[in-house]
């Protein structure tokens, strides 16, 4: 592995005080700043056929054990770092775009891959706003929706309709 000679590893802590103010970015993208998230997946060559379908692109970086996607639209630093040991979470992740037309393109171009879609929802109350949604879930069971937004108001937070509504506890969490 190439690093600067004052490169430490990446996870973990370093004492002494804040970076310094006078570098820059040697990674390129629109903006000021990007969302970036690390998942832990139990097998990277086992997750890579979902990610490249939900980003629509291959990753920039891959290892044996990393694989790291820039993706410009959503705006994200997207890596998947193997831990065989992953555990299940009780939550999602979801892409919200602006047009039904890209969730249904989603929803084809995974279907033309044979990404499973989970579910589809239309007219659902979900987040206190009315949304469209497909639903896919990576080989770890990380669930992820694609949606768009249809109206900013609705009455419930997650409601019966949602699929993640679990009757027993009245509110959002899978089971």
């Amino acid at each position: 592995m190439q690093t600067s000679d004052n490169a430490k590893s990446c996870c973990m802590p370093s004492e002494g005080t804040a970076p310094r103010g006078d570098r820059i970015s040697a990674a390129q993208f629109s903006g000021d700043k990007r969302v970036h998230i690390s998942l832990n997946v139990r097998n990277v060559k086992r997750s890579l056929p979902f990610y490249r379908a939900l980003f629509d692109q291959d990753p920039i970086k891959i290892r044996d054990d990393y694989a790291k996607f820039e993706v410009d639209e959503p705006s994200v630093n997207f890596a998947i770092n193997e831990h065989p040991d992953a555990v299940d979470r009780d939550g999602h992740f979801g892409v919200e775009v602006k047009h039904t037309d890209v969730v249904q393109n989603t929803y084809n171009r995974f279907k033309g891959l044979g990404i499973h879609v989970d579910a589809t929802e239309t007219q659902v109350a979900c987040c206190y706003s009315v949304q469209d949604k497909i639903w896919a879930v990576d080989p770890d069971g990380n669930r992820w929706e694609v949606f768009v937004v249809t109206a900013n108001e609705a009455d419930e937070g997650c409601g019966a309709t949602c699929i993640c509504y679990n009757p027993d506890t009245g509110r959002c969490n899978w089971v």
